[in-house]
């Protein structure tokens, strides 16, 4: 090859390499499908508008694909929009949704108030999982879905208009639902067999209440047209088909017995003690209150009565500035009651205080095992 020719050519060969390396490098410009992120919530909001207006005919999962982008491209199309298959913010609002979305709970996601929303969506064929009081993508998809259908602002978010479209009544205070004749072995034993029976629990007959049968008396409350509320009272009873006793009896464990097995004075002390210290706290933390109480019968470290460890100098506030005298409502012979008939909320703590007015150095030095309301619990 002559001088001349390699000065013609080199050239040309460089700039085809250069252009090639360029090409090979140089990063493809990628467009996000949802602009505002294609998060699990966001790109299942955009699919529930889709399928509520006719666009998208499959699973709402959450999952961006061709079917997604080309329902996306349908709906622009219709609408007037740019068909390029991306939801920014025209087609965010031409669907009529608020993206980013996070979802929830606006009173708290409490397995009672989740246990309550997936089972009115499950009664209305909107949640195809377990009712088992747990919020996960699952449950969000649903209430996005319902929320679209029923003409309801797509946020994900369960609040006060969401709550009163399902039927069902959230609440800020932690709940764990119950029996109102008590939560004896014998009494939970005949509602985990009857909900068996009727398939709406799948664990084990034990005779405890917990989360998982309260999650299933809820949903049997909501296909039944009950109140959605987790507690056996008489029309859940009746619908049960099953016949409940007031009192207790054991539950074998090596507890206290029932509340049919201490006198009425006992009872009555028990009450105005959780009266006397926890009044306005949580249900499940005045129930805490009296377990604490029966625990320390039970330990060798405290007087084995009720009325000797509830007076043991300095034990209580309320016996050192009176209020263990005041006459207690309801409530706390409900909690004194559930206390006496198995629930321990702490699972068997000794102790608790307020840290917001804890004035005992030595408290402090306590392992803390739950929080429930203002008091820590504690061994």
């Amino acid at each position: 090859m002559t001088t001349n020719i390699k000065r013609a050519v080199m050239p040309a060969i460089l700039a085809v390499l250069v252009l090639a390396v360029a090409l090979l490098t140089a990063a493809p410009t990628v467009f996000a499908d949802v602009l505002k992120g294609n998060t699990f919530a966001n790109v299942a909001a955009v699919q529930a508008r889709l399928a509520t207006l006719g666009y998208y005919s499959s699973t709402v999962d959450g999952k961006w694909g061709s079917r997604t982008t080309a329902a996306v491209k349908r709906f622009q199309t219709d609408n007037g929009l740019k068909a390029d298959g991306i939801v920014g913010s025209s087609t965010e609002s031409k669907l009529r949704i608020r993206l980013p979305i996070t979802g929830g709970i606006s009173y708290g996601k409490t397995d009672a108030n989740v246990a309550a929303v997936q089972a009115r969506l499950k009664t209305y064929g909107y949640y195809k999982s377990t009712v088992d009081g747990m919020w996960g993508n699952g449950t969000l998809a649903a209430v996005l879905r319902y929320q679209s259908n029923a003409g309801l602002t797509v946020d994900g978010v369960v609040g006060g208009g969401t709550a009163n479209k399902l039927g069902i009544t959230l609440s800020t205070a932690s709940r764990s639902g119950g029996i109102n004749k008590g939560k004896t072995y014998d009494n939970v034993k005949k509602v985990q067999t009857a909900l068996k029976s009727a398939g709406y629990f799948t664990s084990t007959v034990d005779g405890v209440w917990g989360r998982r049968t309260m999650c299933a008396v809820m949903h049997f409350q909501s296909d039944a047209g009950l109140t959605v509320d987790g507690v056996v009272g008489s029309a859940t009873e009746r619908k049960l088909g099953i016949t409940l006793t007031s009192g207790g009896s054991s539950n074998g464990s090596g507890t206290v017995g029932g509340s049919s097995s201490v006198s009425d004075s006992d009872l009555n002390l028990l009450a105005r003690c959780v009266y006397g210290e926890s009044r306005g706290e949580p249900y499940n933390g005045q129930v805490a209150v009296a377990a604490v109480v029966l625990n320390r019968v039970r330990s060798s470290k405290f007087p084995n009565t009720i009325s000797g460890v509830i007076y043991q100098k300095n034990a209580f506030t309320a016996v050192n500035d009176g209020q263990i005298n005041l006459t207690p409502n309801q409530t706390a012979y409900n909690a004194a009651r559930d206390a006496l008939n198995g629930w321990d909320p702490t699972g068997g703590c000794l102790y608790y205080y307020n840290p917001a007015t804890a004035t005992s150095s030595w408290i402090w030095s306590l392992t803390v095992h739950i929080k429930i309301g203002r008091h820590n619990f504690a061994l």
